[in-house]
C-alpha cells in the first residue's frame, strides 16, 4: 500500500512518461513488441501494467481538470474583483475623492498623511493606499507618514471614463 501512495505522489512529468510507456507495451501491435524484445515482459507484468497505465492516465486527467479549472477560476476572480474595484471607486464621494485626486496629481503618486486620520484610515482599509515603507520616523505631536496610491486605482480609472471624469475632473 506504501508503494502505492508513493506512486500516486510522483511529479506529472514522471506520471506522464508511466503512461506513454505502459501504454506502448500494451496497445503497440506484436510486432513492436517483438522487435523491442518485451514480449515476455508484456505477457509477465501485463495486468500491472494495466494498472500503472490506468492509474497514472487517471492521475493525469485529474490534475489536467484542476488546472483548466484553478485557470478559469483565477481569471473568474480577477473579473469580479475589477468589477467590485470599479464599483467601490463609483461609490466614492467627498473627501475621498479629493485625497485620491491629490495623490493623482503627485508625481509619485504619494504624500505625506496623518497617520490616525479616519479618512486615512479608511481608505488604508479599502486597499487604495498604503504606507510607503516599513518604518517611518514621526513626531509624535502629529504622526504623519508617507502614503502611495495603489497602482490598482490607477488601472480602474484609465479603463472606466465615469472615474476618469469623477477623479481629472
Amino acid at each position: 500500500m506504501k508503494e502505492f501512495l508513493d506512486f500516486l505522489k510522483l511529479p506529472t512529468y514522471i506520471l506522464g512518461a508511466l503512461a506513454i510507456a505502459s501504454g506502448i507495451l500494451l496497445f503497440a501491435p506484436d510486432s513492436v513488441i517483438q522487435m523491442l524484445y518485451m514480449t515476455e515482459f508484456k505477457a509477465k507484468y501485463g495486468f500491472t501494467l494495466g494498472i500503472v497505465f490506468i492509474t497514472s492516465v487517471s492521475i493525469l486527467a485529474v490534475l489536467l481538470i484542476k488546472l483548466v479549472y484553478g485557470s478559469i477560476s483565477e481569471k473568474h476572480n480577477l473579473k469580479k474583483l475589477k468589477e467590485a474595484q470599479t464599483k467601490f471607486l463609483k461609490k466614492v464621494d467627498g473627501e475621498k475623492v479629493d485625497l485620491i485626486n491629490a495623490f493623482i496629481q503627485q508625481p509619485t503618486h504619494t504624500m505625506m498623511l496623518p497617520m490616525h486620520d479616519g479618512l486615512v484610515i479608511e481608505l488604508q482599509h479599502y486597499n487604495v493606499i498604503s504606507p510607503a515603507g516599513q518604518t517611518h520616523m514621526v513626531s509624535m505631536p502629529n504622526p504623519q507618514i508617507t502614503f502611495f496610491l495603489q497602482p490598482w486605482v490607477l488601472e480602474r480609472i484609465k479603463e472606466n471614463e465615469e472615474l476618469q471624469t469623477k477623479f481629472y475632473g
